[in-house]
Parts: structure tokens; sequence; C-alpha cells
């Protein structure tokens, strides 16, 4: 089933055709003609037009045969009077056995009969050979064995085609296909299987008869003019005219537009035409221009103008079926009506880079012997960018492991400047407006909230919106779906840091921008900043220690940004930055003030805040924030959290602008300033922690106040004026008697959390809140560091979607969790005793229990929970789990799937989607089901899951060979134990694969069971404690696949057997790709699609009829094949066994598994 996954790189030769003819049948007429079409369509061609032969020429002959990748011979009236002709087509038909190439021949006015018998003209042409004594016997048996076996290869007759034109112009298209055939990977490299090649293919529809234009966008390096060349290549001999102009703004500067117009027209009608207006072209070149079908190729298009001038002004001149491919860097470029469809180019895929760079590194498509982890670490650098790629392979090429080592380790503080060259073109594109955005994001703002970042930066006098915008265009910075956060690819950022150093080689504190942590302690420990700079970022987790003076600002009054900071989630070194002489000084510009440790009482009485947007100083020494009340008209964010010594509040009438406060964990606050619950447009107050604050003497709050957040602070009962909030969406606070008086639809959300001073109270409390109004409109609820036990009446909370519970001491669900009519989520975390998991509601869709390490049953009864059963089922680190519990997980996990993969009806499939749209759009994990995917995650148990999978593997690279009838697979993996890795913000899980269709078309798929922030909740750094197994189903993924093999179904010839393969390669990629998460096993299930009986779906009688002890006596008696995978030494086992036919007449509908399973449960009767 499993076969080899490599690439083979072919050898390119020197001529493309080797032509063999007969000179005084077809010189001066066919064979010119043909020569010269060859010449058209850029295929080189060996042709002899000498009369006279000699020894020499022979042996020049005997070379271009070698040399050669087609022959085409030519069989006219005369071919085999000549002795020369012979002997050359002996050559061609020996080469064609020993080296597998290509033999087309074309009967030129002659019947392939008598080339095949030696009749007629070729039997006249034998008699006379046989009376050259120079002739052997043997030597007219080769030739009549040559000319056998030439007259049965398939080839052209001329008296099938009208014209000789005709039938050149089909022997150009089959020559063009083979040599597509020959070298893939010539023409289109790494980007065979990359789904940039796929996507830009199915945009252009060939098959179309309407004029397209389609945009090819990404940024510098990123493969556009190569996957360009690539499709021009594959797809020019369709067309009647072709044109690829390569650096078209380049050449437009440098001859002016009419040079560019010329060039493009002259290439299409192939021939020197004279234009002297781009916008005014003669009518007789128009009419002539409508009557071809061509294609164009734009390359690297830089202004709307231009591609207006080239393409919009002159599209209702291209014929029918005429086909525009623009590329630029510049997405606004192309965003007008002139371009139908943008494609953006995507990165490379793992295994594209790692045989791009091993080509260039080793000349072959896998690294070289000891020279593996150096490979990975270079593949990390350039992060699948091809020039980077590209480049550095050339660059490493024939050196020793510690010149890589050395060089490596040099690209992190000096860029390599051929690469930066290409990314410094799309800045020096950038008006200085644009570049400064673009140098403050490269410098301070990576991963930053794209509103935020842009607050700052309007109120640092930049037009932020529309620059913004513009770098996106550009292809320079990314924005994450799921975030809002500003992303940029690390080369790109060195290359906007580089510009930065360029300010000043040799004085850091001459830069406008700081950043590295020895640059930045030497400036401000010895007071070397100026006016020059504008801001400092220093990343405290890289530093030990530092003194500064009292005056270490005042040199640079220019400072609009100042962050030290650390990463999310490392506080252990936030008290580095030491002032023993106190702070005399800050500078007034500053927008941004970011100060995590802050190490002294207060801010400095000189400072004037007036231009401040954000400031964040958490985990201070703060007693106070400033002295009496400042005018801050531009402050929107204030974060003081974890401040222990803050003891006054700061006063903040003078903040119209204000939206987000957290003092949250400031334990010494004994109140919040009145001035901040009438702020206007307050939107978060957080001052959970609190612990020394007793109340809050507000009567009134703003309206646009969307959550407060009081839980754990010191506030027993609950102030009366906040029953009068109106508009929401999130509430925490202490489990008390107060919340009965909660109002209904007083919030969508509700937090609490257990009194220090009434715990024995909290159950009972509870118990009585579940009844009120205000609770009964509650859709999500958390419990926090709080309670021993849920009451059994929280089933009357009949509006509740999602129920999280984090840290409590809880040992038990109750039972009647499974009467929550909605509930589709249920969030489980850290809860150390949580012993056992009842059955669950049948509309659980999401459920993560994480860290719950003496968890040892889960029951449920959610298998036929909805018509289309899409599910997140998620338990990692519950190690204690018991066998009967995990075959039960895998047996639920098995039936959702197949039952999910069953087709809806229109009406029910529709009622469906729109439940899904209902879902408030607040939680990511909707997307799943919205996709349709349905995840497990558990830990492993040796050797369980092999049986219930069709094939495994222990490579995470695989290719297979896919049966026929599939209706779908799943998927599964095992990673190993690992300490700490942070998959859950930033990572990703899945695999990325590619279907092999035929030999010269591939596409590209992916499919992710985690991808960013799924596992958000799951406070970084996340480890497995044990191996673990990932099971998924892809709705999406399956029909994609299933839909590309019945395209190719159709076109293929039905007589043919042509199983498709897809190669797989699984992955766990971390948010620094630097956590070494090892992929141990990997496998597959297949799901079959059967007509009989109305049944779509096939199912394997041993899953649930057959002990485990069968079902793994089958597979010992399974084919074990080695099959290789890259590198090629290693080597792995692929184990398959079969499974009966789950029919329609055998068996009784899936209910009866339902039935069965819903009655075994999940971990068995534990009462």
């Amino acid at each position: 089933m499993a076969s080899t996954c490599s690439s083979s790189f072919s050898v390119t030769k020197k001529y493309d055709v080797f032509i063999s003819f007969r000179g005084e049948d077809t010189r001066a007429d066919f064979t010119s003609h043909l020569h010269a079409a060859l010449r058209r369509n850029n295929i080189d061609t060996y042709i002899d037009y000498r009369i006279h032969k000699g020894d020499e020429i022979w042996v020049e002959i005997m070379k271009a045969i070698k040399e050669s990748t087609l022959f085409l011979v030519i069989f006219s009236e005369n071919y085999a009077s000549s002795s020369w002709c012979l002997n050359e087509l002996i050559q061609l038909m020996e080469y064609k056995k020993h080296e597998d190439v290509d033999v087309i021949p074309v009967f030129y006015k002659i019947d392939p009969s008598e080339v095949r018998k030696q009749s007629g003209s070729y039997h006249m042409a034998f008699a006379k050979h046989e009376k050259d004594r120079k002739v052997t016997e043997d030597k007219m048996q080769k030739w009549k064995n040559a000319l056998y076996e030439a007259a049965n290869l398939s080839g052209f007759l001329s008296d099938a085609y009208r014209t000789e034109s005709n039938m050149i112009e089909d022997i150009i298209k089959v020559i063009l296909q083979k040599l597509n055939h020959k070298y893939p990977n010539d023409f289109r490299g790494q980007f065979v299987s990359d789904e940039n090649y796929a996507s830009i293919e199915s945009l252009l529809k060939i098959d179309s008869e309407e004029v397209r234009v389609i945009g090819i966008w990404g940024m510098g390096g990123i493969g556009k003019t190569t996957i360009a060349e690539v499709i021009f290549h594959k797809i020019s001999s369709r067309y009647e005219g072709s044109s690829f102009l390569k650096n078209v703004a380049e050449e437009s500067k440098r001859h002016g537009l009419n040079y560019i117009c010329k060039e493009l027209l002259s290439k299409l009608l192939r021939e020197d035409l004279h234009i002297d207006t781009p916008k005014v072209i003669p009518s007789i070149i128009t009419r002539r221009l409508k009557r071809k079908k061509v294609l164009i190729v734009l390359d690297d298009v830089n202004t709307s103008e231009l591609l207006e001038n080239l393409v919009g002004v002159g599209r209702d001149w291209l014929g029918a079926g005429s086909r525009v491919i623009v590329t630029t860097r510049d997405k606004h470029v192309i965003m007008g009506e002139v371009v139908d469809k943008i494609h953006e180019v995507k990165k490379m895929n793992f295994q594209n880079s790692l045989e791009l760079f091993s080509l260039n590194a080793f000349g072959k498509t896998y690294p070289q012997k000891g020279y593996e982890e150096l490979s990975k670490r270079a593949m990390g650098y350039a992060k699948g960018i091809p020039l980077a790629l590209k480049v550095l392979g050339s660059l490493l090429r024939s050196r020793s492991e510690n010149e890589w080592d050395s060089a490596l380790s040099k690209l992190k503080k000096i860029p390599n400047p051929e690469i930066q060259a290409v990314f410094r073109l799309s800045y020096e594109g950038l008006d200085d407006d644009e570049k400064n955005i673009f140098l403050d994001i490269t410098c301070f703002f990576k991963g930053q909230r794209r509103d935020r970042v842009t607050k700052i930066l309007n109120d640092c006098n930049f037009s932020a919106d529309i620059g913004i915008r513009s770098l996106l265009d550009k292809a320079l910075i990314t924005i994450t779906s799921d975030s809002n956060c500003i992303d940029m690819h690390d080369l790109i950022r060195e290359m906007g840091r580089e510009v930065v150093r360029e300010e000043s080689m040799k004085n850091p504190g001459q830069r406008s921008r700081l950043w590295d942590p020895e640059e930045v302690i030497d400036i401000l420990t010895n007071n070397g900043g100026t006016d020059t700079v504008e801001g400092i970022w220093l990343d405290m987790t890289q530093i030990s220690y530092i003194n500064l003076s009292s005056k270490a600002f005042r040199k640079m009054p220019n400072m609009r940004l100042l962050a030290f900071q650390s990463p999310k989630g490392e506080f252990e070194r936030i008290n580095s930055v030491y002032l023993p002489k106190g702070l005399e000084f800050l500078p007034k510009n500053l927008r941004y003030l970011g100060w995590n440790g802050y190490p002294l009482e207060s801010l400095p009485s000189s400072f004037c805040p007036e231009k401040l947007v954000e400031l964040s100083m958490p985990y201070s020494n703060l007693e106070k924030l400033w002295h009496g009340v400042q005018n801050l008209p531009n402050l929107e964010r204030i974060d003081l959290h974890g401040s222990k010594h803050l003891m006054e509040c700061p006063k903040l009438s003078h903040a119209p602008n204000l939206k987000y406060v957290s003092m949250r964990g400031c334990e010494s606050l004994p109140y919040v300033d009145e001035s901040i619950c009438s702020l206007p447009k307050l939107e978060i107050l957080n001052v959970s922690g609190c612990s020394s604050l007793k109340s809050l003497s507000s009567n009134t709050w703003p309206q646009s106040l969307r959550a407060l957040f009081l839980v754990q602070s010191g506030l027993n009962e609950l102030p009366p004026s906040i029953l009068h909030i109106k508009n929401l969406n999130m509430f925490s606070f202490l489990i008390n008697n107060g919340l009965a008086d909660l109002p209904e639809n007083f919030t969508d959300q509700i937090s609490l959390s257990e009194s220090r001073e009434h715990k024995c109270d909290a159950f009972f409390t509870l118990h009585k809140l579940m009844t009120n109004s205000g609770f009964q409109s509650v859709k999500r609820l958390v419990f926090y560091r709080s309670l021993c036990e849920i009451p059994d009446n929280i089933s009357l909370l009949s509006s509740l979607k999602n129920l999280c519970l984090c840290y409590c001491a809880i040992i038990r669900l109750p039972e009647s969790i499974k009467d929550l009519p909605k509930l589709k989520v249920l969030e489980v975390g850290e809860c150390k005793k949580l012993q056992h998991i009842p059955a669950l509601p049948r509309s659980l869709q999401f459920f993560l229990v994480w860290n719950c390490q003496s968890l040892q049953t889960v029951l449920s009864s959610t298998i036929e929970s909805s018509k289309r059963p899409n599910c997140v089922f998620l338990l990692p680190n519950c190690i204690k789990l018991d066998a009967h519990s995990f075959d039960a997980i895998l047996k639920d996990a098995i039936v959702r799937i197949e039952l999910g993969s069953k087709p809806l009806p229109a009406t029910e499939l529709e009622n469906e989607d729109a439940s899904l749209e209902n879902e408030d759009g607040d939680f990511y994990y909707f997307q799943l089901a919205r996709n349709g995917k349905i995840c497990y995650c558990l830990p492993a148990r040796s050797g369980k899951v092999r049986d219930w999978f069709h094939c495994h593997f222990t490579q995470a690279l695989v290719t297979v060979e896919l049966p026929p009838n599939l209706l779908g697979f799943i998927f599964y993996f095992v990673v190993s134990q690992v300490q700490s890795c942070n998959i859950g913000c930033y990572g990703s899980i899945g695999c990325e694969c590619y279907l092999e269709t035929s030999r010269d078309e591939r596409k590209n798929i992916s499919s992710f069971f985690v991808q960013e922030n799924i596992l958000s909740c799951l406070d970084p750094p996340f480890g497995f404690t044990e191996d673990h197994v990932f099971i998924w189903y892809d709705e999406q993924f399956c029909k994609q696949v299933i839909e590309i093999i019945k395209e190719r179904k159709a076109i293929n010839d039905k007589s043919t057997t042509h199983h498709p393969k897809l190669t797989f390669k699984f992955f766990v990629q971390t948010e620094n790709n630097n956590d070494e998460v090892v992929i141990k096993e990997c496998g597959f299930r297949w799901m079959y699609s059967f007509e009989e009986g109305g049944c779509k779906y096939k199912e394997s009688r041993e899953i649930h009829e057959v002990e485990p002890s069968v079902v793994q006596n089958k597979v010992k008696e399974s084919e074990s094949n080695e099959q290789e995978t890259f590198p090629p030494t290693k080597e792995f086992k692929q184990c398959v066994f079969r499974t009966s036919n789950f029919e329609a007449e055998e068996t009784e509908d899936l209910s009866c598994l339902l039935e069965e399973l819903l009655h075994i449960g999940f971990g068995g009767d534990l009462m």
C-alpha cells in the first residue's frame, strides 16, 4: 500500500528534440516548417541539414543523440534509401531500450505498413541495399528490426490531417507534454506539490472560454515569479501566442511603457512591431489579437497605472480563452476591476522546503548524513521562503559542519545581504510615513493587537490605518485571524532592524529605535542616549541586573515608546532593573509606557503623561501612580495588575477615552476611585484579587461597561448599584446570597469563586442561586479556585452553553449534568481530586479535561447527540484514565466519525448549519464544528490504538495508495512525553499532504487537529506527562480528496486502473519550533462508500464484535513491507488488515451500535 516518498531530479540534457529525416524528401518544406515551430516554442532541437556526411559528422551525431531528450523520426518515401538514416534509426532505437526515452514517428506521405513490412518504396530501397557489398546481412536485419519497432510506435500520420500546419501544431503539443513529464522538477521543482501551484491552476480555469486575469501576490522572495514560470511552461503550448515579461516595473522605468508594449505585442504576434502610443493600438493589431488565444505573464508590476495600461485598456482585444497572469508585491495594484482573482502565495511546506534547501546544499533532495540537525536550523531561519532556502543552501554547500554552525550563528547577528536586498525593495517602495510605521512594528509591535497598535501610532502623528493597510498589501506584515495581532516573517523583521542599524553602525545611541539588550544596557547605564532615539524595547528575560541613573532618559526627549517587558507568562526576572537614586525624568512625548516590575513608589513628579495612550506597569512597586489629577486626553488602557503595594487608586476623571482599567491582584488597594466608575467609555474594569478592597462607592456605572471582575476581592456583599448595569457581557464575583438579586438577562457570562471566610456555605448558596432567574439566563458559567461539589440542580440552567471548572476541589461532577439541554462546551482543568465524570449531555461538542491526574472514569451518552456529531474531546495528562474508559472513548470516536460522515439531506444540513450560526460566535472551537471536524486526544495505551486502524507507521512522513470506493479516513498519531511545549497558544498539530493524481499533477491539502488558540486556556508552557494519542476526522479535507479522485477518474481513460496516492507529513509545531515533540506512530482508518442497500459508509465488524486479541492476530497475519522515507537510510513497517464490509443486509442500522455504546458508556457502571 505504501510507496517510497521521494523526488527524482533528472539531469537536464542539451537538446529537447533530435530530428532524424531524409533531406531530399522534406528538408525544404515539412521539416523546415516543423523546425521553425519548435524554435518558436523554445524547444531546443538538434537537426542536421548537411548533405554530405562523414565520420566526423557521425561522431557529432552520436553525441547529439546522447544529449537529446526526445527523438522525432520523419519517415518519408525515400527514408529507407539512405543508409545514414537507417544507421541513425538503429542508434535511436537502441538508446530507447537502454535509457527509456521516447521515439515519436511521423509518417509523412507514407503508410506505416510500408515502413513496418518494408514494402513499396522501402522494398525497392532494401533491394538496392542488398546489392551493396558493404552492407552485411546482419546490418540489413538490424535496419529491418529498427524499422519494424519504430513503425509500431504511436505517432503521427500526415494523411490524417487536412493541412501540414495542423499536424505540426499537434506534434508540438505532444512534445511539450512529454518534456513536462520528463522534467517536472526542472519546471516545477518543489512547487509541483505546493498548494500555491494547485490553487493558481484552479483559478485560471484553463478550459473556460472567458478572458481571465489572475493576480499572484506575496512578499519578496516567496516564489511568485518561479510559480508563474512553472505555469507558463506547462500551459503555454495550449495557446496560439504567449509572452512572459520579467521585471516589468524595472524595465518600464528603464525603457518606458512604449517599450514594454512593443515587447508584449511583438511576442504575441511573432513579428517586430512599432508602437508609438501604448493606449492607442492600431486597429489592425487589435483585430489580429482578437482572433488569438494568448497567454501573458506580467512579472513584478508595481503600480495600478502600469497594469491598467498593459491589461485594462486592451483586455477586450484578447481572444476567447486568453489568460493573463500578473505578479506583484503590492496587493493594491491588483485589487481593481482589471484582475478577476487574486492568489496570495503561501510559504513552502516542510517537505518541499527541505528538498529545495537540500538540492542547493547537497545536490540531492535530502540532507547529507550528519547534517540533519544543521539543516533544521537553516530551515528554521528561512521559514519556508524559497529565496532564503536557495541562498542558504548555496552558501553552505561543500562546507564542514563547523563552518555550517559558524555561518548559522553569524546570521543571528548579521543578515545575509543577498536575501535582505530582495526584501529591501519592498521597504524602499514605502513613503516616509509607512516606513516609520513599519520600523515601529519591526522593533516593538510584532505580536501586538492591531487596534492597540493603530491607536498608539495614530497618536504618534502617523496615519496608521492606511499605513498598516499598505503594509498588508505589500505583504510586509500579516494579521492573525484568531487574535487580530500583527505578525511578520522573521526575515522581514530582520531586514527592518537592519535598516535601523544602518542609521548609525557604530553608535547605537544615534539610532531611532533600540532593542538589543546589550546596546540598551550600555546606553542607559552610560547616559548614551540622544534626541534621535524614539523608542526602546527591552526583553527583561534577557538581562540579569541593571542599575540605571536617575537621568537615564534625560537626553532622549523625543522618545515615543518605552517598554521594559517580559514575554507572556514569564515574570521571574521582572525586577531586574533598579533605580538606586530614583528617576528624575521621563519624556513627555511618550505614547506607550510599559515597565514590568517598576522599582519605585511612584512616577517622577515632573512626568507629564498628556500624550500617553497606554500605561502598562504590572508587578510594580508602586504605592501610588502619580500626584494629583493628571490631564490624560489620549489614555485608553491602564494596567497595574500584580502591584501588591499600590495603596492609592489613581484619579482618572480627566481620562475621557479610557476603556480598560486593570488593578487585578493589587492586594493593598483599599478603594476604587469614584472617577473610574464614571468614565464615559470604560469597557473593562478588573479588581479581582484586591483583597483589601471593601467597597465600591459608585452609584452609577457607564453604559459602555462590558466586563466587571470582582472575584476574590475583599467585597463580601454585592454593591446594589451593580444590579442596574445594562449590557454586561462578563461578571465575576464571590458565591454570595446577594447574587440572588441579579435580574434576568443581567449578563451572559458569570465567573464565581468561594468566599474565604464562608467556604462551607458555598454549596448551599449555589444550590439556591440555581433557581434564580438571573442565573437561568446565563450562557457561560465559570468556577475558578472554588467548590468541592456542584449542586445537582445545575440542570435548571436551561440556557447554559459553556461550563468551565478550573483549580476546583471537586471529586465528581453531578449526574444531572447530562440534563443540561444546550450545553456545548465543558472545560475542566487542574482539578486534582476529580475522579469521575458522569454521562454527558447529548448537545456537547467541546469537552476539554486537562491535568486532572486523578480522573479514572468517564461515562457518555453523547453518541446520538446530533445528526452531525462534530466534537472536540480532549483529555491531556489525565494519566489515570482506566482501560475501560480508554476503550469506550475510542469506540465513541470511531462511531461519531463514521456516523458524521454519512451525508445529510439538504434540509437537515441547512438546519444544522443555521444552528451553528446562532452560537454567539464567542468561542474559537465552534469553528471546528463548522468545518466538520471531530477531534480526540488522550493518554496513549500501548498497542490499543492500532487495533482500530487499518494501517500504521513509525515514521511521520508516509505515502499510501488510496483504496477504491474511499469515502474518507480517520487520522491518528502518537506523540512522545515532553516536559513543556507551547502548543496551546500559537502552535498547531496536523498533517500536510498532497495527492498524486498522475505523474505530472499533484494537489496539496492540509488538515489541522489544532491550530492557533484552540488550547489557549492551557497556561504555557504546557507539556505531556506521558505519550498521547491524537485522533481526528476532517470532513472538508476528505471531501477535497474524494473530489479530486472523481475528477481524475472522469478525465482518465476508464480502461486504465490508476490508484491515486496520498503523501502525509504529520507534524507538531510549537510557538518557537525549538521544542522537541517526537511523533512515535501514525496511521489511518479507511471509510468506504458502497451503494448497496443505500449504505454510504463501511464499518469494521471486528471493531465492535471481535476481541482485541483476534484483531491483533489479523495484524500479524497481514503483509508487512519495508518502505523508505526521508532520509532514505530510515525504514518503517506498515501493517495493514482487511475488514469485512458492513453490509446493510448483514447488520442492522448504526443505531444498534449506538444503543450498545449507550448501554456500555464510558467506564461502565460505578454505582
